[in-house]
C-alpha cells in the first residue's frame, strides 16, 4: 500500500496537501487524518492487551485498519508502548503514574495517585525523584516492551505506505507543567491550590518549562521529526476562568511556543476539553506555527478567531463517531468542511481520539463527505 493517492482524484501528495493546511493555503482538497488510537486494534481484528504488549500483532493490525479504510493524510497510527512506557516526564508515561493494562479488550486506565506532596519538593529535588519504578519491575518492563516496540517499527515501516509522502502529526511531544503537576498532585489538590497558593502552581510551571521543552526537542532530533506536539487538557474552560488561564497559565504556554517556533519546530496543539473562553489568548501564538487539534472547543468560533492564524484540526464528537448513523456523521462533516474548511486551513479529524467502538461505517463516511465536499 504505497500508493501517494487517497482519492483517485487527488493531485497532490498527503504531505503538500497537510503543508498547505498548515500554511492557510487552499489545497486540491480538504485534509483528513482522523487518529484512531485504540481503535486501530478494533478495526485490526486484535484486543486492546494484544495492541499494547505484542508489537507486530500491533502492526500488522495498524496494516488492515489502513486498507479497511483506504489510507488518510496522516498515517495516524501508534503502538501504545510508547504513550504508556517513555522515560520521560509525561502525562501518561507509567514512570510517573499508576496504569492498569487491561487483560483483555477493555480500555486501560490511568489511576491518578499524589505522588507530589508539596512544591518544595519539586524545587530541591527535581522530576526525577518523583519517578516510579515499583521495586525494579517496570524498568524490567520497559526493556521487553522496548523489544516490542522495536518489531512494531520494523513491521510498519516494511508494511505500511512511505512515510515521507504523509503529513506528521507528532515525532515528539512537551506537556505543559500544568499537566504534570496535575497528575502528580492529584486533580483534587491541584484544583485546591489554585485557590489557595497560585502562585505556587504559576512557579512550579515556570521551573519545569525550560528542561520539558528541551527534552521534546531532543525526543525530535532522534527521531527526525519537525512536529512537536503540546498537549495540555487540565487548564481549559472547562475548569478554570480565562483570568486564572492568564495570570498562571499563559505565560509558561507562549514561553513553550516560541521557543519551539524560534528552534524552527512545527507545533501540533492537542487541546482536550474546551478552551473557547481562551481563543483570544491564541493570537499571541506565532501566525502559522502549527496545527491545533481542538477537541469540545467550539469550532465555528474558533474558525471566527483563529482562522487566519492557525490551521485547526478536528473535532467530531465522539458520540457522534460511536453511536451516530453514517448520514449523522457525513451531514456533521458537511459543515465543518463547508465552514471551517472555507479558504483552507482546516484538517477533518475526530474531537481527542476515535472511540474505540465506533462503527466502521462511521470512519468511511467521513472520507464520503470528504469526497463528496471537500475540494476546492
Amino acid at each position: 500500500m504505497r500508493e501517494k493517492k487517497i482519492f483517485p482524484e487527488d493531485e497532490l501528495t498527503p504531505r503538500e496537501r497537510v503543508r498547505l493546511a498548515v500554511n492557510l493555503r487552499e489545497a486540491d482538497r480538504c485534509p483528513i487524518a482522523p487518529q484512531l488510537g485504540f481503535h486501530a486494534a478494533h478495526a485490526g481484528g486484535i484486543s486492546v492487551r494484544e495492541f499494547m504488549t505484542d508489537g507486530s500483532k500491533a502492526a500488522r493490525a495498524c496494516r488492515r485498519a489502513w486498507l479497511r479504510y483506504g489510507g488518510f493524510d496522516m498515517p495516524v497510527i501508534y503502538f501504545p508502548a510508547a504513550y504508556a512506557f517513555p522515560f520521560l516526564p509525561d502525562a501518561h508515561s507509567r514512570f510517573w503514574n499508576e496504569w492498569h493494562i487491561p487483560e483483555d479488550d477493555e480500555l486501560p486506565m490511568l489511576l491518578e495517585k499524589e505522588l507530589l506532596h508539596n512544591y518544595d519538593t519539586l524545587f530541591t529535588e527535581g522530576i526525577i525523584t518523583l519517578a516510579r519504578t515499583e521495586k525494579g519491575k517496570l524498568l524490567r518492563e520497559v526493556g521487553r516492551m522496548a523489544m516490542e516496540a522495536l518489531r512494531f517499527l520494523w513491521e510498519f515501516l516494511r508494511t505500511m505506505p512511505r512515510l515521507d509522502y504523509y503529513g506528521t502529526y507528532a515525532g515528539s511531544l512537551v506537556n505543559h507543567p500544568a499537566d504534570l503537576l496535575a497528575m502528580w498532585r492529584g486533580f483534587d489538590n491541584f484544583m485546591l491550590d489554585l485557590a489557595t497558593e497560585p502562585q505556587k502552581v504559576k512557579e512550579a510551571c515556570e521551573f519545569m518549562v525550560d528542561g520539558l521543552v528541551e527534552i521534546g526537542e531532543t525526543l525530535a532530533r532522534i527521531t527526525g521529526s519537525r512536529q512537536v506536539l503540546v498537549g495540555v487538557s487540565r487548564i481549559s474552560g472547562s475548569f478554570i476562568s480565562p483570568r486564572m488561564f492568564e495570570e498562571i497559565f499563559f505565560e509558561t504556554f507562549l514561553r513553550i511556543v516560541n521557543r519551539l517556533n524560534r528552534d524552527g519546530f512545527s507545533i501540533t496543539f492537542h487541546l482536550d476539553n474546551d478552551y473557547t473562553p481562551m481563543l483570544d489568548y491564541f493570537l499571541e501564538f506565532p501566525r502559522k506555527c502549527g496545527i491545533m487539534h481542538l477537541d469540545q472547543t467550539d469550532m465555528f468560533r474558533a474558525k471566527e478567531i483563529l482562522g487566519d492564524h492557525i490551521c485547526l484540526m478536528g473535532n467530531l464528537h465522539p458520540g457522534l463517531l460511536a453511536n451516530g448513523t453514517p448520514q449523522e456523521v457525513e451531514a456533521a462533516c458537511e459543515r465543518l468542511i463547508k465552514e471551517v474548511g472555507a479558504g483552507g486551513g482546516f484538517i477533518l479529524a475526530n474531537a481527542c481520539e476515535v472511540p474505540i467502538n465506533a462503527p466502521f461505517e462511521n470512519i468511511l463516511a467521513m472520507k464520503q463527505a470528504v469526497r463528496k465536499w471537500g475540494w476546492y
